[in-house]
């Protein structure tokens, strides 16, 4: 007879619970893309395993909740409207590669042909074609993360068009829907989505040049049930009521300035915004819409704070009790991403995940993160 051993079956226990825990795919909230074709949008990364590090933070980590040193109020208009905006981006982002003397990678971000600075598909054809450079071999400058690195590239003579190609399939801007978290009342900025927009081939962040925002009409949701995430199907036109400028895009949403008469036409509540360690484990709720342009209370439990040194868009785990959105949605589905959190009368947060395990769960940022972004 074997002997037991406790200190293998608490190893056991512990893999069991990592392995369950690592089937509760958390979805990465994509942007709903509708009237734009899909060659010129882009969206977050669609899916990913939670990291060994969300489960053990899940499981053992102990919160220490930081002592606030800031004592200024700001205060905000709630979101929780739905979005369209348009992204013109700041170089461009290689998605593939066919010329073989290129030394780009998918999901670099060329930024300069022979010191000229490009944004555009038009604008590279422009050089690459010019009297002065056509044929030649070019000196490059891209972004590979955070690093800049420099290099060359010898476009490639396209026969059938008599025009020379880089080789390269790129993309310069994305479209898309999302909710308005808030405005604040100071200076009229936004923020909106809570996550980046990302290339949905590559998953670089879209650098942003510049952009817009629009009115968006909510005409109609697909429910989220385990292991098929749901969507709002928002819609705008590009021609129609522009909302504001969008100027920034990084990993706590996206952000720009709210033009002052629409602000007033939306009505929207003031309130204050919370400091992340105000923030309770506890009732609360989210504002967002899922038909039409009006936005609507929903109930939810903020189940877990976290706080982890690093921020990041993850700071709060949360889950969807109100009966009435579970019965229409399912809990969270896409495009709810930068639907307010609101607590005590005050603006804590907003959605950023679902899990596609379970749609009523999912995660959010603190509101502090954003405002401070």
């Amino acid at each position: 007879m074997k002997k037991f051993s406790a200190k293998k079956f608490l190893m056991r226990i512990f893999i069991f619970i990592v392995c369950v825990l690592s089937f509760g795919v958390v979805l990465f909230n994509p942007i709903s893309i509708n009237n734009t074709p899909s060659k010129f949008c882009a969206y977050q990364a669609i899916s990913s395993l939670p990291s060994f590090s969300d489960i053990i933070k899940s499981l053992f980590k102990k919160n220490i909740v930081p002592e606030s040193t800031n004592t200024e109020k700001i205060y905000v208009y709630l979101g929780g409207f739905p979005l369209g905006f348009t992204i013109s981006c700041s170089g461009v982002v290689v998605v593939a590669v066919s010329n073989p003397s290129c030394e780009l990678k998918e999901g670099d971000i060329l930024i300069k042909i022979e010191n000229e600075e490009v944004n555009s598909a038009e604008q590279i054809l422009n050089i690459i074609n010019s009297e002065k450079y056509a044929g030649k071999e070019l000196n490059i400058a891209y972004n590979r993360g955070s690093e800049t690195k420099f290099g060359k590239l010898t476009p490639i003579y396209d026969e059938v068009q008599k025009i020379y190609k880089l080789g390269l399939w790129i993309r310069d801007n994305a479209a898309g829907v999302g909710t308005l978290t808030y405005i604040r009342k100071d200076n009229h900025r936004f923020g909106a989505l809570g996550h980046p927009v990302c290339d949905i081939d590559t998953g670089a962040l879209m650098p942003v040049n510049s952009g817009n925002i629009f009115r968006c009409n909510v005409v109609g949701y697909k429910r989220g049930a385990k292991g098929a995430p749901g969507e709002l199907k928002g819609l705008f036109l590009r021609n129609g009521s522009m909302l504001g400028s969008l100027d920034q895009n990084n990993k706590f949403g996206v952000y720009g300035t709210f033009e002052n008469s629409f602000i007033e036409a939306y009505n929207s509540e003031l309130v204050e915004v919370a400091r992340s360690n105000e923030v309770r484990s506890g009732k609360a709720k989210i504002r967002c819409t899922i038909d039409g342009l009006t936005p609507k209370d929903y109930d939810i439990e903020i189940v877990k704070t976290y706080f982890n040194g690093a921020k990041d868009n993850k700071s709060m785990f949360i889950r969807v009790t109100d009966k009435e959105l579970i019965s229409k949605t399912g809990g969270i589905v896409q495009g709810m991403s930068g639907s307010p959190i609101i607590q005590n009368g005050k603006l804590v947060g907003a959605v950023t995940h679902v899990f596609v395990s379970d749609p009523t769960k999912g995660y959010g940022v603190f509101a502090d993160y954003m405002i401070n972004n």
